[in-house]
């Protein structure tokens, strides 16, 4: 569920989020159940998804598939459709099959935490409504039926401006107690960025917004590392290439979970300043950004590190030479000057999770035993 910036796109498999569209604070948890008779005939798209998922507004586009807002006729709940679309000669092997039941997996081992999307229904799309005279059949089609939360930490955040501190740290808690689980259950979401977080409601001030991970479709089992010998390498490129961990952008096919909490430290900053912490166009690009804020003694570090083509860029120009300067781009509480305000504790958590070297970055679980979140 990718947002809408072209920079993100880098995997085939990722289906949009829900994004500008959305009714921020909608959830299946609040809204109140509308006559289905109603709720279908509210300028409907096309028919029913075998007759009882109403689709009634497109909320996100991506290359092999649609999100919608939609009902279900049976309940009257309002839901999140999302729609897989396979072709028999695509050129990239997109499986339809495959990749729905990747999906629906990854949702089915999440099922009941409260900070990942709950998965209500899945199939394909049977059209039942096609006119006998129709010479092209349409692509065959899957569905995952999914709990509707609300807005993207991308909207949010596009719309409403940063957060503070107070406020990012509470979404940051939840979005760590999210990635935990998954890592805990052996599972690498792969393409965690704010468009594929969903709050309920803004979540500013009273700290009761309900944040939730969406788009399993590139999660990927870790534990199949250990059934093969040599272990299967992972995809790479792989997610959103401002949200890639260093590893992943200098080629790495054996990474683990931490490429997900490198994500959340991103997320975390995107929350705090209102901005992408290394936006740009290439991997090249993104590389030179981290360098540039945060050094190369640390990824130099890396155990795998000479592994790796180094661009020439890094080595030659005068950034290896400059050393860490994230904490400059944040100030501490109460000194004014513009900057996003950033306790000492809450930047250890930052810091900690923006670790170039993989083997010395914050894992999940360590980062929610930090004193940042003592009290929530």
């Amino acid at each position: 569920m990718a947002i809408d910036m072209h920079t993100e796109h880098r995997s085939h498999s990722s289906v949009p989020a829900p994004q500008q569209q959305q009714q921020p604070g909608i959830s299946t948890s609040h809204a109140a159940a509308s006559p289905p008779a109603a709720a279908a005939a509210a300028a409907a798209i096309g028919d029913p998804i075998d007759g009882r998922y109403q689709r009634i507004a497109k909320i996100g586009v991506g290359t092999y598939g649609d999100v919608y807002r939609g009902v279900d006729n049976l309940t009257g709940e309002t839901v999140a459709v999302k729609c897989l679309k396979g072709f028999d000669d695509d050129p990239d092997g997109f499986d339809l099959d495959c990749e729905l039941a990747a999906e629906v997996e990854a949702l089915e081992a999440c099922r009941g935490h409260p900070n990942i999307v709950q998965l209500i229904d899945h199939g394909r799309h049977r059209h039942d409504d096609l006119d006998n005279a129709t010479t092209t059949e349409p692509p065959p089609e899957a569905y995952i039926v999914m709990e509707f939360v609300g807005p993207s930490l991308h909207f949010a955040v596009k719309r409403h401006g940063r957060y503070d501190e107070g406020d990012t740290r509470r979404l940051t808690r939840q979005l760590l107690a999210g990635v935990r689980w998954m890592h805990e259950l052996g599972l690498m979401h792969r393409d965690l960025k704010p468009g594929n977080v969903l709050v309920d409601g803004i979540g500013r001030g009273g700290g009761d917004a309900s944040l939730k991970i969406c788009d399993l479709g590139l999660a990927r089992d870790m534990f199949d590392d250990y059934k093969t010998d040599p272990p299967m390498p992972y995809s790479n490129p792989i997610g959103a290439v401002i949200y890639a961990a260093p590893e992943v952008l200098l080629g790495s096919t054996a990474y683990d979970q931490r490429i997900d909490t490198w994500a959340v430290g991103c997320i975390m900053a995107y929350l705090l300043k209102g901005e992408h912490l290394f936006y740009a166009m290439s991997d090249k690009e993104v590389l030179e950004k981290i360098v540039d804020v945060l050094g190369m003694d640390d990824i130099t570090g890396w155990s795998r590190y000479w592994d790796y083509m180094i661009p020439k860029s890094l080595i030659k120009s005068g950034r290896p030479r400059r050393g860490n300067r994230l904490r400059e781009m944040f100030a501490f509480p109460c000194t004014g000057g513009g900057l996003p305000e950033l306790s000492e504790e809450g930047f250890e958590v930052l810091s900690g999770l923006l670790r170039c070297n993989p083997e010395k970055r914050m894992t999940a679980a360590e980062a929610l035993q930090h004193r940042w979140f003592v009290g929530l």
